[in-house]
């Protein structure tokens, strides 16, 4: 893609997000204006270019090699036409390379310029996933924030409920009461600050992705959307099938074309090399004026791997080697990739359960038993630190079910990037 034109589609994106979107940025947005404002993938283009040229100069001869000379000159009169041998030498030689190895050098560069779509491929998905990471790290901070300015205003209620009883009360326990409720204040004035440094931190580590990230809002869309079903119905046979299709496996198989290709290059040093050499031998006419004729040679002289064959078993058999190494990288990586999407679905598994508990469960009856302790503060059949440690464990119970929604969104996050290739993966 033309650098020019990938400036322009940015530009285009960033005035999408700001004007027409009233600056909320969702993450699919940010996670396109972050894939065409990659440096990395217009490096990869004309890293590519580059290796087709390569290919199409490797595959002609190399250059004849032209010499002009005097020979058997005398040094005793340096009279040109004295000697009958002496004579002005104009000759070429043309180097042929063993067997096919110029079309074979050619196909080596013509492969790995086949693989930089793959790594383009892996690019994005990092891209992608990198993206995502931190897009999700500032919503959560962003979303503890609100949650926590909203529930001050009821800590700052319960604050102003007890200064009044204490104005009407000069008793031990109303003066604690008055302390407690200003620490919880302070407290949660720190959690904010704290919260505030988080999302300005992964604000700026975006930044290195979007440049003109700007200050706007973010809002999630359905760019991570997985249910625990459809991720647990898989088997390990269907998973390993959607897994090989990973562009980075697609990468080492690629790997392993060029391996085989340049096993057949290191083959060809069995074959011979010849070089063809001509020259014309031009004499001038002797000491009576008479006239000697030109001379003509032509010859043909080739180098046979006779001696050296024990050097160029080797260099073969080290080649072979390093196409199975790389056949026996391309397992270990499909299943280490397996294996990660195996975890995931597991901890995924876990995090549902825990979404349920704080929702079915944990969260109603933290909100019940919170409004029990304030109803009997207000009634004077309770005490203060009941009433502040249960809107305390509320408030801390919202945060850990954001905290936990978070985490779960990463884990969706990574699983897509383990499907890139993939019409999930793709879809996300």
């Amino acid at each position: 893609m033309n650098p020019t034109f990938r400036i322009a589609t940015a530009m285009s994106l960033l005035f999408f997000v700001v004007s027409a979107r009233a600056e909320v940025l969702t993450l699919e947005q940010a996670v396109k204006i972050a894939i065409t404002e990659d440096p990395w993938l217009v490096a990869s283009e004309q890293r590519q270019s580059a290796s087709m040229a390569m290919s199409e100069g490797a595959s002609y001869l190399p250059d004849p090699k032209f010499n002009l000379g005097m020979a058997n000159f005398p040094t005793d009169t340096f009279n040109y036409r004295q000697e009958p041998m002496t004579q002005m030498q104009m000759g070429v030689s043309q180097m042929f390379p063993r067997g096919d190895s110029l079309a074979l050098q050619s196909e080596i560069f013509l492969e790995k310029s086949q693989m930089m779509p793959i790594q383009r491929e892996v690019r994005r998905a990092q891209v992608r996933l990198a993206v995502s990471l931190l897009w999700l790290d500032n919503l959560r901070a962003t979303s503890s924030i609100e949650l926590i300015e909203q529930n001050r205003g009821l800590f700052e209620q319960l604050s102003e409920l007890v200064v009044s009883s204490y104005s009407n009360s000069l008793g031990r326990t109303r003066q604690q009461d008055l302390v407690r409720a200003e620490l919880e204040l302070d407290q949660l004035d720190d959690r904010l600050v704290q919260l505030r440094q988080q999302q300005f931190a992964s604000r700026a580590k975006l930044s290195e992705w979007i440049p003109a990230i700007g200050t706007g809002a973010f809002e999630l869309d359905s760019a991570l959307t997985m249910s625990s079903e459809q991720i647990a119905e898989r088997s390990l046979e269907e998973i390993t099938q959607l897994i090989a299709q990973h562009p980075s496996i697609r990468q080492v198989a690629q790997s392993i074309e060029i391996a085989d290709t340049e096993v057949a290059l290191a083959e060809q040093k069995y074959e011979p090399e010849w070089v063809l050499n001509a020259s014309y031998g031009y004499r001038g006419d002797d000491l009576r004026g008479n006239p000697r004729a030109d001379l003509f040679s032509v010859g043909v002289s080739v180098d046979i791997p006779i001696f050296s064959s024990k050097r160029q078993d080797a260099q073969v058999q080290a080649e072979i080697y390093e196409r199975e190494s790389i056949k026996t990288d391309r397992l270990v990586t499909l299943r280490n990739l397996v294996a990660s999407y195996q975890a995931l679905s597991a901890e995924i598994e876990q995090l549902d359960a825990r979404l349920a508990l704080f929702n079915q469960r944990l969260l109603p009856g933290l909100d019940e038993g919170a409004e029990a302790a304030t109803n009997a503060y207000t009634t004077d059949d309770g005490n203060f630190n009941t009433v502040i440690q249960a809107r305390i464990s509320e408030l801390n119970a919202k945060l850990a079910l954001l905290a936990i929604q978070t985490e779960r969104n990463k884990k969706i996050a990574e699983l897509h990037y383990l499907l890139t290739g993939t019409s999930e993966g793709d879809a996300s």
